[in-house]
């Protein structure tokens, strides 16, 4: 009895390793969302998230879909309004183009940078981009990796009343 046991957890464990073979299946990728409570602190708004994506590692449409459903952490926030969806994603070189839903207009310019700089960064993080173009409605802001500067259209006159 005991070997027959032996034997078939021996052909169980052959089986699962061999049915895994060349494919990660449990591959983290990171994420990138906002603090939930980044407007109260000085430091960095935007913190990469870890998820498990179940052999999709190279689909990049499937995980930026995944990413547009939120962050599981509750100190996180997602960037972008509930219901964005994805539309587009073009890659050409190292340039890679997303147009989502329209959502963008329910968020002010600094808002709309920050989402922005969450996204391009997830990007970054999961193919081989130098440079994001994200098309939402008419806004579209392009950042590169060598220049992850945000938009804001506040002046510092502003900003000192």
């Amino acid at each position: 009895m005991k070997r027959l046991l032996c034997f078939v957890l021996t052909v169980s464990v052959l089986l699962s390793t061999l049915s895994g073979c060349g494919q990660k299946l449990n591959e983290p990728v990171t994420f990138y969302y906002l603090k939930s409570s980044y407007q109260e602190n000085l430091d960095s708004p935007i913190v990469g998230e870890e998820r498990e994506v179940a052999g999709h590692r190279d689909n990049l449409k499937y995980l930026l879909s995944f990413y547009l459903m939120g962050p599981i952490g509750k100190e996180l926030s997602s960037p972008l309004p509930r219901g964005t969806q994805l539309y587009t994603v073009e890659q050409e070189g190292t340039a890679l183009t997303i147009e989502i839903s329209n959502t963008s207009a329910l968020l002010s310019d600094a808002e709309f940078s920050l989402a922005c700089a969450c996204l391009s960064m997830t990007c970054m993080e999961l193919v081989n981009a130098e440079k994001v173009t994200i098309v939402s409605g008419s806004r579209s802001l392009t950042l590169s990796r060598d220049n992850l500067l945000l938009n804001d259209t506040i002046t510092p006159e502003e900003t000192a009343k």
